[in-house]
């Protein structure tokens, strides 16, 4: 792993808000809220649309607007704890982390994977260098079909 590259780390809570004060955001109850269900789903690598977040969290908080919800989850992407993975069909799903930003993504049922090993940071770095880059991140993602979407006992028209 070189300088550059970060492990992959799931932000807590308490460090999402953090995050949102250090960049000049102000820590309220619906932020709060929302970065608890953001550490859940990191923590068990649960990707989600906005809407079924703000639909989870709708349960147990009805009082958190729908716009607020959209509004929190992308100030967490600008300030990269959370990644947007948008789709050729353009469905958006989110992953909760910071680091290596790599993915397996399934065109079918949308299930994003992250890759594990990564790919090694010294091979994209040669990459970049090999066509000229100077970079600053990057981002994989292989886009297929999961072993549910791929299987043959599914028809085609039920994929």
């Amino acid at each position: 792993m070189n300088s550059n590259e970060k492990k992959r780390e799931i932000p807590s809570a308490r460090t999402m808000l953090e995050t949102l004060n250090r960049a000049g955001f102000r820590h309220t109850w619906p932020r709060q809220i929302i970065a608890e269900h953001l550490a859940y789903l990191g923590k068990y690598s649960i990707s989600f649309t906005i809407e079924e977040l703000w639909h989870a969290i709708c349960k147990a908080h009805p009082g958190i607007g729908r716009t607020t919800t959209f509004r929190t989850i992308d100030l967490f992407v600008k300030l990269g704890l959370v990644d947007r993975v948008v789709f050729a069909d353009g469905t958006e799903r989110y992953h909760v982390g910071t680091g290596t930003h790599q993915y397996l993504t399934c065109e079918v049922c949308h299930k994003i994977v992250e890759l594990s090993p990564s790919l090694a940071p010294d091979l994209l770095a040669c990459l970049a260098q090999q066509s000229g880059f100077i970079t600053s991140g990057h981002r994989v993602e292989i886009f297929g079909r999961c072993p549910d979407c791929s299987s043959p006992q599914l028809k085609c028209w039920e994929r």
